[in-house]
């Protein structure tokens, strides 16, 4: 993750398409300011998403008259 610390703003890597400046703070105010790397996000992102697809899914149960 990537966020810019002028106006705060958060980007994955994907969303940025190979940009290190913020798209936001270009076009609202016509500054270029250099997003900084979140290491620690990322990982906790990474590891959340992996958590959650780890995690057993719930059978579905049918419900109802003559089941």
């Amino acid at each position: 993750m990537f966020h810019c610390e002028r106006c705060g703003i958060r980007f994955s890597t994907g969303a940025l398409s190979g940009r290190r400046d913020c798209p936001r703070c270009k076009s609202r105010d016509g500054v270029t300011v250099l997003l900084a790397w979140e290491p620690l996000l990322a990982a906790r992102t990474a590891a959340a998403r992996a958590q959650a697809e780890a995690r057993p899914r719930p059978e579905r149960v049918a419900v109802g008259p003559g089941l």
